[in-house]
């Protein structure tokens, strides 16, 4: 598809088989990547790589994730809504004693049951403070990367408590031990060089598995640090952040352009009809953002544009992002609803092969092979559950440090809640990350209500919640939220332990595992 480097011919000598064995698979997870922050959106924006597979595969125009980063890497790795794991609405904080909780079963952990090698790089956020959530024990083979949210781009450090700026830790691992090796690499460098490192491995006929690789980007969130050859591709952008983040958008591309072209590069022949192929023929690459552009409290550069909010609110800005699926049969672009809880039933049953009764019963996920892989494909969903913040019970304050607008925000008590049904869509309670902070200049309404018509409104620009002609669609969709407000579990949250498990605790100051308990199923205590 793509030109190549000079070809490394291997003979697999794959055996004959009269079933075509299941695919490699890959997961791009971009980090804060906007609506506009992709050049098939956005032709000012240099991704030409990710935009050559967009348009040789499918676009995902309606693609769906949370509003922010941890809630939807939560929905990815299970398959469900988080507010059936009691990870909706905010992140792990650094220093908070939870993580996943072990009675959910994660994608990799899935995929090795039908013997996949499992690969994680980058991003976890899930959860460390015990090793029971490491990214390692929940079905990685291997995963080389941070487990925090973010740091610095290239020394990999960040502060672990945010109202003292001085405690610092490194936080670069493989598997459970420290990598220092990763000093003065971003994580795209560290992800191209390791992905190439898994598939020559593959190749070397070390195993004949299939592979699935997570590549968990921390571009382009900030901090926003980016080497001036990428930055200097655009030099008439006037405003530095954004100038920035596009640079390192442009890095993430070059990463990505980097993984293909290994993959080009490994030929092999087929023993039974001769057939010569590549590893890129038999490797199936997804692409998604987490959520959608940082652009109110704390702007970090990214763009929604012409979408309404960002990151951490409920407008389309923040959950309806960038996505596309290469080499799944279908090519083109799609305006069906895809949600990223779909992404382990269709992996798991569509693209590997699982028995789709090996998956956990209530599911929020839905196996969309149809979609993704015949032309005339349809979704399987009609319906979308942004996000229910449910916090009437649970306190939860959320430490940001004196460096951001607000040293911290208090959730306790809010509410608010989305969902998207076919056309239409409502908006209960507070509907923005500082609109629901009690504490922060102005709290949003929590009776409030803003319902739209997304076909004809998708800027969200005309609340129609109070127009008599569409009473009957507003009560129909307060019951669709009802239903899962009904069903959501209790947020997991706890107090963050600043002391057992700070830096300060080792030498040199590391982040690491082993400092609270592991938790089953939170909501059973």
């Amino acid at each position: 598809m793509l030109s190549s480097a000079a070809i490394l011919v291997i003979s697999l000598g794959i055996a004959s088989s009269s079933a075509k064995p299941p695919p490699n698979i890959i997961f791009l997870l971009a980090d804060d990547v906007g609506y506009d922050d992709v050049s098939w959106h956005n032709p000012y924006v240099q991704t030409p790589n990710l935009e050559r597979l967009a348009k040789d595969g499918l676009i995902l125009e309606n693609n769906y994730v949370l509003s922010n980063c941890g809630p939807s890497r939560n929905a990815l790795m299970t398959g469900h809504y988080p507010i059936l794991t009691g990870g909706q609405f905010v992140s792990i904080r650094g220093m908070e004693p939870i993580g996943i909780p072990t009675k959910f079963k994660l994608m990799p952990q899935f995929l090795k049951d039908l013997g996949y090698s499992t690969h994680g790089i980058g991003k976890w956020h899930l959860g460390f403070c015990h090793p029971d959530y490491l990214p390692s024990n929940r079905g990685f083979d291997t995963h080389l990367g941070f487990w925090n949210g973010a740091g610095k781009v290239f020394d990999h450090t960040l502060t672990s408590d945010p109202r003292d700026q001085t405690t610092v830790g490194f936080d670069y691992h493989m598997n459970e031990d420290i990598d220092f090796s990763t000093v003065g690499k971003s994580t795209s460098k560290i992800i191209g060089d390791r992905v190439n490192e898994i598939v020559r491995d593959h190749a070397s006929g070390n195993t004949s598995s299939p592979f699935f690789i997570y590549a968990a980007f921390a571009d382009s969130h900030r901090p926003l640090q980016v080497e001036e050859e990428y930055s200097n591709l655009y030099p008439d952008e006037q405003d530095p952040k954004r100038k920035a983040f596009l640079g390192m958008m442009s890095r993430l591309d070059a990463t990505v352009g980097k993984i293909v072209s290994d993959l080009e590069s490994i030929e092999y022949t087929n023993k039974e009809d001769g057939e010569v192929r590549t590893m890129l023929d038999d490797t199936i690459i997804i692409f998604s953002s987490d959520n959608g552009g940082t652009d109110e409290f704390i702007y970090s550069g990214g763009s929604n544009l012409p979408l309404r909010g960002g990151k951490a609110s409920a407008f389309e800005g923040g959950t309806r992002v960038p996505a596309f699926v290469w080499n799944s049969g279908r090519k083109g672009i799609t305006n069906e609803f895809v949600h990223i809880t779909d992404w382990l039933p269709t992996i798991y049953s569509g693209l590997a092969g699982g028995d789709p009764s090996d998956l956990p019963y209530g599911l929020s996920g839905f196996n969309q092979i149809d979609l993704i892989s015949n032309s005339d494909g349809s979704s399987l969903r009609d319906e979308v559950l942004y996000d229910i913040l449910n916090f009437e019970n649970t306190n939860l304050t959320f430490i940001w440090g004196p460096n951001a607008p607000s040293e911290y925000l208090d959730f306790s008590g809010a509410y608010g809640a989305a969902l998207r049904y076919q056309d239409w869509k409502i908006i209960l309670g507070c509907n923005t990350i500082v609109g629901c902070a009690n504490n922060y200049g102005y709290v949003q309404d929590p009776d409030s209500v803003l319902m739209f018509n997304l076909a004809e409104d998708p800027n969200e620009t005309t609340d129609l919640a109070n127009d008599p002609l569409y009473a009957d669609i507003l009560d129909d969709l307060k019951e669709r939220v009802q239903y899962h407000y009904d069903s959501a579990v209790k947020p997991w949250h706890e107090e963050e332990d600043f002391e057992g498990g700070s830096p300060a605790n080792t030498d040199p100051q590391v982040f690491f595992t082993g400092w609270c308990q592991s938790v089953y199923d939170p909501n059973s205590r």
